[in-house]
């Protein structure tokens, strides 16, 4: 069985991060495949995630970054890094998270899942509601 990444909430996982790898593009995040297929309901290469830390000021969801998580293959070099099912990140952001190899982080799958692109219901929503408050506000 493998520690990481843990369910803590429906399609919202915690892991840790294990390191930086070449192997992977800016907008990827890698996981060991085989954590992936024990502990998660993530498809490797189509699963899409935003991240937060502990103790970091939270951003608003849709300003932060968005990664696609793949498998990483025992061949793979990053392998070492993500033995329990760490995260492994790419060389391009080690400066933004060098001082946070290490630390646990949230992986949040909701949007993936619940939306899949298709933003039209949230967006007729939320103007339906931007509509009533102007309304409210003129009377």
């Amino acid at each position: 069985m493998y520690k990481y990444p843990k369910e803590i909430i429906s399609d919202i996982y915690l892991s840790k991060i294990g390191g930086f790898s070449e192997e992977l593009s800016k907008e990827e995040m890698g996981i060991n495949i085989k954590a992936i297929y024990t502990n998660t309901s993530i498809i490797p290469e189509e699963t899409f995630c935003r991240i937060r830390f502990f103790e970091e000021k939270s951003k608003p969801y849709f300003l932060k970054k968005r990664f696609k998580i793949v498998g990483i293959e025992e061949n793979m070099e990053s392998y070492d890094m993500t033995r329990d099912g760490e995260v492994v990140f790419s060389e391009e952001v080690r400066e933004e998270l060098k001082n946070k190899v290490g630390e646990a982080v949230i992986i949040n799958t909701v949007e993936s899942f619940r939306f899949d692109g298709d933003y039209s219901n949230l967006i007729n929503y939320l103007s339906k509601l931007w509509r009533f408050e102007s309304q409210r506000r003129r009377n």
